[in-house]
């Protein structure tokens, strides 16, 4: 299956409930992990973030995508 396939359809699945841009208190249930970690990632880039607003939003397909890497 080619890459953008399964982005689109992990996208159309994974955190459906979750809007399509989401701060870091909902990244950090998303994930699982703690408030401290989802800024570090934040930091590092790991996960970009929308750059454009003071407060951290981040795009829910970043999410996804950063999970997907990881698998």
């Amino acid at each position: 299956m080619p890459k953008k396939d399964l982005y689109i359809r992990a996208y159309k699945i994974m955190f459906a409930e979750y809007p399509d841009v989401v701060n870091v208190k909902e990244v950090s249930r998303m994930l699982g992990i703690g408030r401290d970690k989802v800024y570090k990632l934040v930091k590092t880039g790991e996960i970009p973030k929308i750059p454009c607003t003071r407060s951290i939003k981040v795009p829910k397909a970043n999410v996804i995508e950063y999970i997907l890497r990881c698998i």
